[in-house]
């Protein structure tokens, strides 16, 4: 039983150490070249036909920018569809945008789980080696949002 008055132990101060954060690996350099990197499941059904239409949407709004639309496996899960021509962070931001407009052939995959990165292309070749799409969207959140 408790005495009034008497001292209680203090319970032990919780830690206040924020857990650390791993260094990526990414760098950031908004002016180089940059690559929008769509991520989908290697059985999706769209892979099929989708770079062809990237690449007529890209001849139609982007004729001047000669971009690249490529597919390329990724892991055993995952299928990449990379297009490549972006110059600099801001113009990726803007192209990354308006593939999410009604005229991109994205817009009719509404639910098919895919996902848009933007990616300098001096960290695409860590990408692709490394793999692992959280890691990069770690980085990404941090420097894209």
């Amino acid at each position: 039983v408790p005495v009034p008055g008497a001292a209680t132990p203090a319970a032990a101060a919780p830690d206040k150490t924020v857990p650390a954060v791993p260094a990526s690996p990414y760098a950031v350099n908004p002016a180089a070249g940059h690559v929008i990197v769509l991520v989908f499941a290697k059985d999706a059904a769209t892979l099929n036909e989708l770079p062809t239409r990237l690449t007529t949407y890209n001849g139609r709004f982007y004729k001047a920018s000669n971009l690249l639309v490529q597919q390329q496996s990724f892991n055993d899960l995952q299928e990449l569809i990379v297009i490549r021509g972006l110059e600099g962070a801001k113009v990726a931001q803007s192209y990354g945008l308006k593939l999410r407009g009604p005229q991109s052939p994205l817009s009719k995959l509404r639910g098919a789980g895919y996902q848009t990165l933007i990616v300098g292309i001096d960290n695409l070749p860590l990408l692709l080696q490394r793999r692992d799409v959280e890691e990069y969207l770690r980085f990404y959140q941090q420097t894209y949002r």
